[in-house]
């Protein structure tokens, strides 16, 4: 057992020196699949491929069932225009979820995870009942859920509100009863470090509505031993995490290998947000995504403490990084 948890904590920090993008941040990305690879001049490399990908978890029509204040086919069809029936939609601007809401008009209507489809339900609803009773004209109402009710009520309608409209209602006419889609990913990933230490991971993970689960084996070859002839070359190990998400800023859980020994938060939203772990291995990651294109990290851990940032170019990410422990300079790219 001990000799497991040794191995876990190992995969654990390789991953972090190597992978500018932790696990928790991986529900929020855009389904696609990534390869990556990181190199620092001690002449330790980390190579990853992870697939985030979408599995039906209801269907529309059962979410709608508590529409009543709106016609149903209406808030079907918006969906389709906004997210694409997909939970974990993140538009441009922050706008998230299924009908694509801010956390700051959520908040004004006591909405609290907007990844949750009946809590972005529920906001998207109490938006509209304000709209309707602001405006008492459909047509007003839907464009001002897209151009903001100052806008309209200056008597303002943009090319876009317009475009948006006329979108919204004929998805409304054509829509009919679809899958709603949620978020899981698949991962495997290769690592070798300056000891001659080759650590193999698969990992894969699923959220539904408030809670994520997250689990990973590894498997660890001391290159070392094997030359010496020492048949302890081989180590496995496994983990799992589980997060609850009670609000769309902030997430607490735990982790275990296979008593969990780890306390996680995870506090902002995913564009900006603290990864804390507590207790056994205790550690901080800090991400900013200052503009469209650049974003910052920093991971502390006992033995570690990495600065890096990414730069993205279209499909692109190209990411430079500092090892201020171990004195050494990482940089890598991902491309999707």
């Amino acid at each position: 057992m001990k000799k497991t948890i040794s191995t876990v904590l190992f995969f654990m920090i390789v991953v972090h020196i190597f992978s500018f993008y932790d696990m928790y941040d991986y529900f929020f990305m855009k389904p696609t699949t990534y390869f990556e690879y990181n190199v620092n001049h001690l002449g330790e490399m980390g190579i990853e491929i992870y697939s985030i990908r979408k599995y039906p978890l209801m269907d529309s029509n059962k979410l709608l069932e508590s529409v009543w204040s709106q016609p149903r086919s209406l808030i079907g069809g918006q969906m389709a225009v906004e997210s694409g029936y997909y939970t974990h939609a993140i538009s441009s601007s922050h706008a998230m979820g299924l009908l694509q809401m801010k956390n700051i008009t959520a908040t004004d209507v006591y909405v609290y995870n907007l990844f949750d489809p009946y809590d972005n339900l529920k906001g998207a609803l109490e938006y509209h009942g304000y709209l309707r009773r602001l405006f008492n004209d459909e047509k007003l109402q839907i464009i001002a859920y897209h151009d903001g009710p100052t806008a309209v009520m200056g008597g303002v309608i943009s090319p876009g509100g317009e475009a948006y409209y006329q979108k919204v209602k004929n998805a409304q006419q054509n829509y009919k009863n679809t899958k709603i889609y949620s978020p899981y990913f698949l991962k495997g990933g290769i690592y070798f470090d300056k000891n001659h230490t080759l650590t193999t991971d698969f990992a894969g993970g699923l959220a539904y509505r408030k809670l994520e689960l997250y689990g990973g084996v590894s498997l660890n070859l001391d290159i070392n031993k094997l030359t010496a002839s020492d048949w302890d070359f081989l180590d496995f190990g496994f983990d799992y995490s589980l997060l609850y998400a009670p609000r769309t800023y902030f997430a607490f859980g735990f982790s275990g290998n296979p008593v969990p020994n780890d306390i996680i938060f995870r506090i902002g939203f995913p564009w900006q947000n603290f990864i804390v772990t507590v207790f056994e291995d205790p550690q901080i990651i800090y991400k900013h995504q200052l503009t469209k294109n650049f974003t910052t990290k920093i991971a502390l851990s006992n033995d570690k403490l990495l600065l890096s940032g990414y730069y993205t170019i279209s499909n692109l990410d190209l990411f430079v990084g500092y090892e201020i422990f171990n004195k050494s300079v990482n940089i890598g790219f991902r491309v999707r």
